[in-house]
């Protein structure tokens, strides 16, 4: 992974160097902070620049969000392959879901709210092979298409076979944000259970 890092141009490796620290100091901020409350001058300060430098990588705040989102598919990604595609696949995507979810709830909390206010989050960002490499060191990672939500569950539920795929994939997203809202942080541990049970009624 060293090799490969170190064989990618300097700019490249240099700014991957920043977007990956800002992210990374902020995924530690906000299971202590509301989003809210972190602020661009902190963040900027944890990596040593200055804010223009956040917001020559970031437009705003709430990208950095969007940012954590690419990274969080391309783990999800990651973890699930072992289970090929399909109705397995699918399982082992919302198990691995759950994990990350209790790992860091907070996070998961801000971002689903962010959604609900139109943030726009989810549109998939370029997201380089240094930081890819700087993120998760799996050059594995760096194979991984940052592929929207619906268009992956659209993909692996037509490999089920199942009849009506678009009904299926609406059902599933209900499930992805719904579920853990239900339950609230306070039932998390449920959360594995009740994601397999809804994955199971689907498909």
């Amino acid at each position: 992974m060293t090799d490969l890092l170190a064989a990618l141009p300097l700019r490249e490796r240099k700014r991957a160097r920043v977007r990956v620290g800002l992210w990374s100091h902020l995924v530690d901020r906000i299971e202590k902070t509301p989003f809210a409350e972190v602020s661009v001058k902190e963040l900027a300060a944890a990596v040593e620049v200055s804010e223009p430098t956040f917001f020559s990588h970031f437009p705003n705040k709430a990208d950095l969000l969007g940012y954590h989102i690419c990274l969080w598919r391309i783990r999800m990604l990651l973890a699930s392959a072992v289970a090929g595609e399909g109705r397995e696949f699918l399982l082992r995507f919302f198990d691995e879901t759950a994990k990350s979810i209790v790992d860091g709830p907070r996070m998961w909390f801000e971002i689903t709210a962010e959604i609900a206010r139109g943030g726009g989050l989810c549109a998939p960002q370029e997201i380089s092979a240094a930081e890819r490499l700087l993120a998760f060191g799996d050059p594995a990672a760096l194979e991984i298409a940052v592929t929207p939500q619906a268009d992956l569950f659209e993909h692996h539920l037509r490999v089920a076979g199942l009849a009506d795929v678009p009904a299926a994939v609406t059902a599933l997203l209900t499930g992805f944000y719904g579920v853990p809202l239900a339950l609230g942080e306070g039932r998390l541990d449920q959360l594995a259970d009740a994601y397999r049970d809804h994955v199971t009624r689907v498909v």
